[in-house]
Formats: C-alpha cells, structure tokens, sequence
C-alpha cells in the first residue's frame, strides 16, 4: 500500500523522472482524482519542479532496509 512517506520508483515511461526514485508526499483518497499521488524528487525537472502527481499504477513502492529484515 502506498502511502505518505513511503519511497516509490516511477513507471510511467513519458515522465522526466522515470525509473527514478521519489517520496510520496500526499496521496488523496477520492476516486474522481485521475493522479491521486504526489510524489517529491531530489531533482528537478526542465521547468525546475521537483514534484508530479502519479495514478497508483504508474508507482511501484521500494522496501526499506528496516522493512526486509
């Protein structure tokens, strides 16, 4: 499940940041919100954004350290 907080590596191929890894920052609950997850990055795109908005499908959450143990 994602969450806020939790780290993700985009999938979507068309985005600046694809196979990066990000922060998700907020993720909205409503159904009628096409993008519903925000994420962060350390780097910042052609238009100096360092944040997007994401569906569910298009993010696939990484496992911390302290979770695989």
């Amino acid at each position: 499940m994602i969450a806020k907080n939790s780290k993700v590596r985009i999938l979507r191929k068309e985005s600046y940041w694809y196979n990066q890894i990000g922060t998700v920052i907020s993720v909205e609950k409503s159904s009628s919100i096409l993008y519903p997850v925000t994420v962060r990055f350390s780097s910042v795109n052609y238009n100096g954004l360092n944040t997007n908005n994401f569906k569910i499908e298009e993010l696939s959450e990484i496992a911390s350290k302290s979770e695989a143990s």
